[in-house]
């Protein structure tokens, strides 16, 4: 297969991919409106104490095996092999969210005094995610397994009845039962358990019995997939830490306008949200053709030159994309969220970069380089916050992002060497930066009318300069496109 060919197939894939992105944020958005008339500023403090609680322990039961799980089962063309991977993951990861649902259930007194005070509605709370962590197991796993499998259609019906029958669960427990915060975690409960029966259904043909002689595979899944744990944690970090160090440093105000920001930066990473979900099985899946390195060293100009504009276009608009979403006392969130769309462009970056150690299966320096980033972003958070404010936590995230895969392709190179061309993508990056500087610089004080005709006529500019200084490579985008809505 050709690498015009293989290119094509993962542009198709993101693509459809995004799909399940887009339809999810936007419900999200279209919901937003309708939360804030039911639940006070403290409920939305509690609320996320709890969310980000339990987003953080259902990503360590996971233990970063999704990871392990797909490079073995592309070591194989062998059906047997492959299912004895995928149950082997599935009835060890049920396993531990039994246990670890039951040990949350009977504790829940305990940990409720660090929400409101040991209250009873705390305690329910706890109690109900408890409950969530093995029900959400099958939805989880099946939607790695499709994506393993390169159906991506069927991850994205998937992933979008998911996100429908939550939304559609949180309508009934919140807004017409009126069950508080309590609805919520509820409805979460009931979405992963509508979810059960198609769940299983897409994985009936990858379970079997568990047997005593899979334990070594476990073992070495295992011993794979644990210094992708610290870069887990990392963006679990990067989602946290900054709302924590800024709560009680800024105003109430600010802190709201990051939060905004943040979902703002987060709506525009769709595209890089798609292309993460594509290319893992992606690269897996011809890391045995004869031009696998050749395909994986153009990904990443293509990456840079695609996305990455995007990303521009995005910090550029930030301010018009909150003028459609929310109320003008939101506004002021623009500039902040114009530097954290490029975190996600980042964070895409990573994905790209730690290929070479995973084909390698030589993982352990990851967690070194992980761990380092986020100290980094602390540093940075303690440091720029006090100076700086809600901008200083902005630029926090963006540089301990950036910082991330420029380390991870630095060790990844040692043990896979793959022929990226480091010198053009760093210009690029460079005069997107410079660019996104330009736009802001030259539309800040004026009407939004002049604003918007700067920042079109900045993004112009820059798509003539790109062009003239990476014709080759947009003459390979061009012929990619051209040849994919060809056949349609």
């Amino acid at each position: 297969m050709t690498v015009l060919k293989n290119i094509k197939n993962l542009a198709s894939d993101s693509m459809i991919y995004g799909l399940a992105g887009i339809a999810t944020r936007v419900m999200g958005v279209l919901l937003t409106p309708l939360y804030t008339r039911v639940y006070t500023p403290d409920d939305y403090g509690v609320f996320g104490l709890v969310n980000n609680a339990y987003s953080l322990i259902a990503l360590l039961l996971i233990l970063c095996l999704d990871n392990s799980t797909a490079r073995w089962f592309y070591d194989t063309e062998d059906y047997g092999y492959r299912k004895k991977i995928i149950s082997t993951w599935f009835w060890f990861y049920l396993l531990i969210s039994f246990i670890f649902a039951a040990f949350f259930f009977f504790t829940a007194a305990y940990w409720s005094q660090f929400i409101v005070y040991n209250s009873e509605e705390s305690i329910q709370y706890i109690q109900i995610l408890a409950f969530s962590l093995p029900v959400s197991v099958a939805t989880v796993v099946a939607t790695k397994v499709l994506r393993f499998e390169k159906k991506p259609k069927s991850t994205v019906l998937l992933t979008f009845l998911q996100a429908l029958f939550l939304i559609i669960a949180n309508v009934i427990f919140v807004l017409i039962l009126d069950q508080g915060l309590k609805g919520a975690f509820t409805a979460r409960l009931v979405a992963f358990a509508f979810m059960l029966p198609l769940s299983m259904y897409y994985l009936k043909r990858w379970l079997g019995q568990i047997k005593l002689s899979d334990f070594p595979l476990l073992v070495k899944m295992i011993k794979y997939s644990l210094p992708f744990l610290p870069a887990s944690l990392s963006i679990w970090i990067i989602n946290l830490s900054a709302v924590f160090f800024l709560n009680g440093k800024v105003s109430n105000e600010e802190l709201g306008l990051f939060q905004i920001a943040f979902a703002i930066a987060g709506f525009s990473g769709i595209v890089v949200n798609a292309f993460q979900q594509a290319w893992s099985p992606f690269a897996f899946s011809i890391i045995h053709q004869e031009n696998a390195k050749e395909t994986y060293g153009k990904i990443l100009l293509a990456y840079l030159l695609s996305i990455g504009s995007l990303t521009l276009l995005a910090s550029l608009f930030s301010l018009e994309a909150l003028m459609i979403v929310a109320t003008p006392k939101y506004y002021d969130a623009a500039n902040i969220a114009s530097i954290l769309v490029f975190s996600s462009l980042f964070a895409g970056l990573t994905n790209i970069a730690d290929l070479g150690s995973a084909i390698s299966k030589k993982t352990a320096p990851l967690g070194i380089v992980y761990s380092f980033s986020s100290i980094i972003l602390i540093l940075l958070n303690v440091y720029l916050i006090p100076i700086y404010g809600v901008y200083g936590a902005a630029v926090a995230v963006c540089v301990s992002q950036l910082l991330t895969p420029v380390f991870v392709f630095y060790f990844s190179q040692k043990t896979y060497a793959i022929p990226y061309d480091f010198l053009r993508s760093f210009s690029y990056m460079l005069l997107l930066f410079s660019v996104a500087f330009l736009g802001y610089y030259f539309s800040n004080g004026v009407s939004v009318i002049q604003g918007v005709l700067i920042k079109v006529c900045t993004f112009g500019v820059f798509l003539f300069v790109s062009i003239l200084l990476f014709q080759r490579e947009f003459l390979f985008l061009k012929r990619l496109v051209s040849n994919r809505f060809a056949k349609v």
